[in-house]
């Protein structure tokens, strides 16, 4: 993993404590029930702050899955 996929799966162990670290790259809104509105709000607070940014909440909308959110993170 990079860094910005170590710092996204540091937020990922806080929001999904249950979640094995290896599954952390495939995980998605899709193929986990824990990952649920409240979940979403709560790794995108974190990734905020993670990273040291302004979340802009329309922006990570589609964001449902780890490699989308490391996608989205990449670019910035």
């Amino acid at each position: 993993m990079d860094t910005t996929q170590n710092k996204l799966a540091r937020c990922f162990a806080l929001v999904f404590p249950k979640l094995d670290p290896s599954m952390y790259t495939t995980a998605s809104a899709q193929n986990m029930a824990e990952w649920d509105s409240i979940a979403q709000l709560n790794l995108l607070t974190l990734i905020g702050e993670e990273f040291d940014r302004e979340i802009d909440f329309e922006e990570f909308e589609g964001a449902n899955s780890f490699e989308a959110l490391a996608l989205i993170l990449q670019v910035q």
